[in-house]
Protein backbone atom coordinates (compact mmCIF):
# COMPACT_ATOMS: atom_id res chain seq x y z
CA UNK A 1 0.00 0.00 0.00
CA UNK A 2 3.07 2.58 0.92
CA UNK A 3 4.37 1.36 -2.68
CA UNK A 4 1.47 2.88 -4.76
CA UNK A 5 1.07 6.07 -2.00
CA UNK A 6 4.78 6.95 -3.15
CA UNK A 7 3.88 6.69 -6.89
CA UNK A 8 0.68 8.55 -6.30
CA UNK A 9 3.18 11.59 -5.28
CA UNK A 10 5.82 11.11 -7.28
CA UNK A 11 3.17 11.43 -10.20
CA UNK A 12 1.72 14.21 -8.64
CA UNK A 13 5.02 15.61 -7.89
CA UNK A 14 5.95 15.20 -11.83
CA UNK A 15 3.22 16.94 -13.11
CA UNK A 16 3.60 19.87 -10.54
CA UNK A 17 7.20 20.26 -12.02
CA UNK A 18 5.80 19.83 -15.47
CA UNK A 19 3.08 22.55 -14.85
CA UNK A 20 5.83 24.91 -13.68
CA UNK A 21 7.88 23.98 -16.54
CA UNK A 22 4.84 24.62 -19.00
CA UNK A 23 3.95 27.95 -17.57
CA UNK A 24 7.67 29.24 -17.51
CA UNK A 25 8.26 28.34 -20.88
CA UNK A 26 5.36 29.86 -21.96
CA UNK A 27 6.04 33.26 -20.30
CA UNK A 28 9.32 33.21 -21.86
CA UNK A 29 7.53 32.83 -25.31
CA UNK A 30 5.30 35.51 -24.81
CA UNK A 31 8.15 38.46 -23.52
CA UNK A 32 9.89 37.54 -26.74
CA UNK A 33 7.05 37.64 -28.69
CA UNK A 34 5.91 41.31 -26.62
CA UNK A 35 9.84 42.09 -27.35
CA UNK A 36 10.17 41.69 -30.88
CA UNK A 37 6.73 43.43 -31.22
CA UNK A 38 7.93 46.75 -29.63
CA UNK A 39 11.27 47.10 -31.31
CA UNK A 40 10.41 45.73 -34.80
CA UNK A 41 11.95 44.77 -37.76
CA UNK A 42 12.99 48.13 -39.05
CA UNK A 43 16.64 48.70 -39.80
CA UNK A 44 18.91 50.47 -36.82
CA UNK A 45 17.96 54.53 -36.85
CA UNK A 46 20.79 55.66 -34.43
CA UNK A 47 20.68 59.65 -33.49
CA UNK A 48 23.33 60.96 -31.07
CA UNK A 49 23.15 64.18 -29.26
CA UNK A 50 25.67 66.36 -27.28
CA UNK A 51 25.05 68.03 -23.77
CA UNK A 52 27.23 70.67 -24.48
CA UNK A 53 25.92 72.56 -21.01
CA UNK A 54 27.82 70.05 -18.88
CA UNK A 55 31.05 69.47 -20.81
CA UNK A 56 33.61 69.03 -17.50
CA UNK A 57 37.08 69.91 -18.43
CA UNK A 58 40.37 68.27 -17.07
CA UNK A 59 44.20 68.52 -17.29
CA UNK A 60 43.97 65.19 -19.68
CA UNK A 61 41.34 67.80 -22.09
CA UNK A 62 37.50 68.80 -22.30
CA UNK A 63 34.83 65.69 -22.08
CA UNK A 64 31.39 66.07 -23.55
CA UNK A 65 28.36 63.53 -23.23
CA UNK A 66 26.96 62.57 -25.81
CA UNK A 67 23.80 60.44 -26.15
CA UNK A 68 23.43 57.60 -28.46
CA UNK A 69 19.87 56.07 -29.29
CA UNK A 70 18.90 53.33 -31.52
CA UNK A 71 15.15 54.38 -32.60
CA UNK A 72 14.74 51.46 -34.95
CA UNK A 73 13.91 48.07 -34.56
CA UNK A 74 16.77 45.84 -35.22
CA UNK A 75 19.93 45.86 -33.54
CA UNK A 76 23.12 47.64 -34.96
CA UNK A 77 26.60 46.30 -34.09
CA UNK A 78 30.19 48.18 -33.75
CA UNK A 79 28.19 51.31 -33.94
CA UNK A 80 30.70 54.08 -34.81
CA UNK A 81 30.13 57.71 -34.01
CA UNK A 82 32.24 60.53 -34.60
CA UNK A 83 32.93 63.90 -33.11
CA UNK A 84 34.72 66.35 -34.79
CA UNK A 85 35.53 70.31 -33.71
CA UNK A 86 36.81 73.06 -36.02
CA UNK A 87 38.60 75.49 -34.54
CA UNK A 88 39.15 77.75 -37.64
CA UNK A 89 42.79 77.07 -37.91
CA UNK A 90 44.31 73.92 -39.71
CA UNK A 91 42.75 70.62 -39.67
CA UNK A 92 39.71 69.74 -37.34
CA UNK A 93 40.38 67.70 -34.11
CA UNK A 94 38.57 64.29 -34.30
CA UNK A 95 37.03 61.71 -31.93
CA UNK A 96 35.38 58.42 -31.85
CA UNK A 97 33.86 56.08 -30.51
CA UNK A 98 32.63 52.26 -30.97
CA UNK A 99 29.53 50.56 -29.68
CA UNK A 100 30.05 47.14 -29.54
CA UNK A 101 25.57 46.51 -29.43
CA UNK A 102 23.38 48.81 -29.68
CA UNK A 103 19.85 47.06 -29.80
CA UNK A 104 16.32 48.55 -30.99
CA UNK A 105 15.07 51.42 -28.73
CA UNK A 106 18.25 51.03 -26.48
CA UNK A 107 20.01 54.26 -25.34
CA UNK A 108 23.54 54.81 -24.78
CA UNK A 109 25.99 57.15 -22.85
CA UNK A 110 29.64 58.13 -23.69
CA UNK A 111 31.68 61.23 -23.84
CA UNK A 112 34.11 62.05 -26.13
CA UNK A 113 37.85 64.06 -25.43
CA UNK A 114 38.76 67.37 -26.99
CA UNK A 115 41.77 69.14 -26.53
CA UNK A 116 39.34 72.53 -26.96
CA UNK A 117 35.87 73.97 -25.68
CA UNK A 118 33.11 72.73 -28.28
CA UNK A 119 31.73 76.46 -27.95
CA UNK A 120 35.64 77.41 -29.16
CA UNK A 121 34.77 76.29 -33.14
CA UNK A 122 32.21 74.31 -34.78
CA UNK A 123 31.49 71.11 -33.61
CA UNK A 124 29.61 68.03 -34.94
CA UNK A 125 28.74 64.46 -33.97
CA UNK A 126 27.52 61.96 -36.22
CA UNK A 127 26.91 58.29 -36.66
CA UNK A 128 29.41 57.06 -39.00
CA UNK A 129 28.87 53.25 -39.65
CA UNK A 130 27.32 50.04 -37.96
CA UNK A 131 27.38 46.40 -39.05
CA UNK A 132 24.37 44.42 -38.93
CA UNK A 133 24.35 41.24 -36.96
Amino acid sequence: MSESHDQEQSTTAERITLSISVVILLSILAVAIWSNMQTGQDPPDIVVEADIENVRETDSGFYVPITIKNNGGMTAQDAVIAGELDLGDGEPETAEITIAYLAGGEEEAAELIFSAHPNDGDFSVVPISYLQP
